[in-house]
C-alpha cells in the first residue's frame, strides 16, 4: 500500500496550486461525518505564522493538552507538517490515513491538490486521536485556503506584508482582507495591529462579514480583538503576545506561556544548533522581504560574537531580489564572512532563483564565494571549510534540504518540544 499511495500523493503535485474550498470540503464531510471534540484555533499571515502555531501547541503540551499541529511547508519528511504531541506522525499512520483520502476521492471523482491532501491527514489524526487542541497554519492567504473549511475556535491573523502579490493582491488592504478572512461568525479574530488604515478597514470589513454559507455558517460578524505589538519586535516576542491573547480567549491560564516559549525548539527559524563539526549552525528561513528585515537585529546580535562567521544563502523568485537581499547584503558589509555558499533550493514550489542572480548582487568584495547548485555540494563545501559559525539563510526549502544534507533528520534537533532548548548547547 505504501508505495501506491506515496505515487499517488506525488502524482497530486502536477495539479499544482488550486485555491478553493468546494472540493476539499466535500471531500472533508466525507471522511470525517462527526464534530470535531478539539479546540480548533486556525492562524493566518505573512510572518510568524508558524512561529505561533508551535508556541501554542508546546504551551498546550506543557497542560498536559494532547494536540495536533498543522504546518507547511516541511523541512526534510512530509510528516513533520503533521504532529501529534509534538512529534511529526509515522510512516505508517501517515500511509494509513493517506490511503482513505485516495478511497474517498476517488468514490466523489474529485481531484485534490498536494497541500489539500496533506491538510487532509491532518484532520483525520485530529479527529481519530481524539485530541484536545488542533492548531492549524494556513498554506496561502486565507479566504479560499483549505483550512478556512475548519469551524475554528479562534482565528489569529499575525503580521503582514506585501507578499504573493500575483495570488493576493497588490496592495496591504487586499492581502490583508484575504488573510482576515478566516474570520468566523460570532467567533474571536485576534489580528496584530498594521499601521495602515486601508488594511485595517479591510479586516473590519472581513470581520463584521463573516460566515460562508457554503460551509454552512450562518452569516455574522467576528470579534476583532487588536494586539500592539512593539516596533523592533522579534518573531518569538511576536508570538508570545498573540499567544497570551489567545489563551485568554479560550479561558486558559498564560502564567508559563513566557517559560513555555523559551524551551520551544522550531527547527528553521532562528535555530543554532551544534554543526558536525567543531562549531555551530544558525538556520533562519527568511523567506520574504520583511522577514527578513525583522530578522537583521537579532542576526546581527549573533554574528557580533564571532570573530569569523560563513554565510549560506538560496532563495525562491522574489518580487524584487535586490529588495529582498538588500538587509543580508548591509548586514554582510558591516560584518563581512569570512566565507559565502551561494546555492539554491531544489524542491520547493517555485525553482531557486539562479546562482548567476545571486552573484550579481552587491556582496563584499573581501570574502570568499562559492556557488553550489544545491545542498548535498553546500554542505560537502561546509564540510571542507568547517567555520566555526554559519548561517544558513533564505527560503525554507533550502534550510530544510541543508538538514537533510547536514545528517540532522531522526535527531533531536528536529523535535518540537525538546527536553532542553538547543541553542544553550549550541
Amino acid at each position: 500500500m505504501s508505495t501506491s499511495v506515496r505515487e499517488w500523493l506525488a502524482q497530486s503535485k502536477k495539479r499544482g496550486m488550486e485555491l478553493g474550498l468546494e472540493r476539499v470540503f466535500k471531500i472533508h464531510q466525507a471522511l470525517i461525518q462527526s464534530a470535531y471534540n478539539a479546540t480548533i484555533v486556525h492562524v493566518a499571515g505573512s510572518n510568524g505564522k508558524g512561529t505561533l502555531c508551535a508556541t501554542l501547541a508546546y504551551y498546550m503540551h506543557q497542560l498536559n493538552q494532547s494536540t495536533v499541529l498543522f504546518t507547511s511547508p516541511h523541512l526534510v519528511r512530509i510528516e513533520e507538517r503533521i504532529r501529534l504531541d509534538g512529534h511529526p506522525i509515522s510512516t505508517q499512520q501517515f500511509d494509513a490515513y493517506l490511503y482513505d483520502i485516495m478511497e474517498i476521492e476517488s468514490s466523489l471523482n474529485e481531484q485534490l491538490t498536494f497541500f489539500e491532501i496533506t491538510f487532509l491527514i491532518a484532520c483525520l489524526c485530529a479527529s481519530r486521536n481524539n485530541v484536545d487542541v488542533f492548531i492549524v497554519e494556513t498554506g496561502l492567504g486565507g479566504r479560499y485556503d483549505a483550512t478556512r473549511i475548519l469551524p475554528a475556535d479562534v482565528s489569529v491573523v499575525t503580521s503582514l506584508s506585501l507578499e504573493h502579490r500575483d495570488i493576493l493582491g497588490n496592495t496591504l488592504a487586499e492581502i490583508a482582507g484575504e488573510k482576515s478572512a478566516i474570520a468566523r461568525p460570532g467567533k474571536p479574530l485576534i489580528v496584530r495591529l498594521v499601521d495602515d488604515s486601508a488594511a485595517i478597514a479591510a479586516i473590519e470589513y472581513e470581520a463584521k462579514h463573516a460566515g460562508r454559507v457554503e460551509l454552512g455558517e450562518a452569516h455574522g460578524a467576528a470579534s476583532v480583538e487588536w494586539i500592539s505589538i512593539p516596533e523592533g519586535a522579534s518573531f518569538d516576542q511576536e508570538a508570545t503576545l498573540l499567544a497570551q491573547a489567545t489563551l485568554q480567549r479560550l479561558n486558559v491560564d498564560a502564567e508559563g506561556l513566557q517559560a513555555s516559549q523559551n524551551l520551544l525548539n522550531w527547527p528553521g527559524r532562528f535555530h543554532e544548533i551544534p554543526a558536525p563539526w567543531d562549531g555551530s549552525i544558525l538556520f533562519d528561513a527568511a523567506h520574504n522581504p520583511s522577514g527578513l528585515l525583522r530578522m537583521l537585529p537579532q542576526l546581527q546580535a549573533r554574528i557580533e560574537q564571532e570573530s569569523s562567521w560563513t554565510l549560506v544563502f538560496g532563495c525562491t523568485p522574489q518580487h524584487d531580489l535586490t529588495s529582498f537581499a538588500t538587509p543580508l547584503i548591509e548586514l554582510c558589509h558591516q560584518y563581512p564572512p569570512e566565507s559565502m555558499v551561494l546555492t539554491k533550493p531544489q524542491l520547493g514550489r517555485y525553482p531557486g532563483v539562479e546562482l548567476e542572480a545571486l552573484r550579481a548582487l552587491n556582496w563584499p568584495t573581501s570574502c570568499t564565494i562559492f556557488e553550489q547548485e544545491g545542498a548535498a555540494s553546500s554542505s560537502h563545501c561546509l564540510n571542507q571549510l568547517q567555520p566555526r559559525f554559519t548561517l544558513v539563510i533564505g527560503s525554507l526549502y533550502l534550510v530544510g534540504e541543508m538538514y537533510d544534507a547536514l545528517g540532522y533528520w531522526g535527531t533531536e534537533h528536529m523535535e518540537l518540544f525538546p527536553a532542553k532548548t538547543q541553542r544553550d548547547e549550541a
